[in-house]
């Protein structure tokens, strides 16, 4: 199997479990909300970055800036909620 459909699987896996976690789970109306929320474009930008990252050297790049860039921000989300 090649990486980038890897990559894929793991988004097309993970995306339903996650909304399942946040429907079934005891939350709030408001953290459920949030939690879809972050979710959708969380894996919106993961498909995107795996995209960008197999399309070009370039892309390779931007893919480093964007995944450190998501981690400063999950990071500083997780300790200010």
């Amino acid at each position: 199997m090649e990486i980038k459909k890897l990559h894929y699987l793991i988004a097309i896996i993970s995306y339903p479990i996650l909304i399942l976690h946040f429907v079934f789970g005891n939350y709030t109306s408001e953290k459920l909300l949030s939690g879809i929320v972050f979710f959708s474009i969380a894996t919106f930008i993961y498909v995107g970055l795996v995209y960008l990252y197999f399309k070009s050297d370039i892309g390779k790049i931007v893919v480093m800036w964007g995944l450190l860039c998501f981690a400063i921000i999950s990071v500083f989300l997780t300790f200010t909620a």
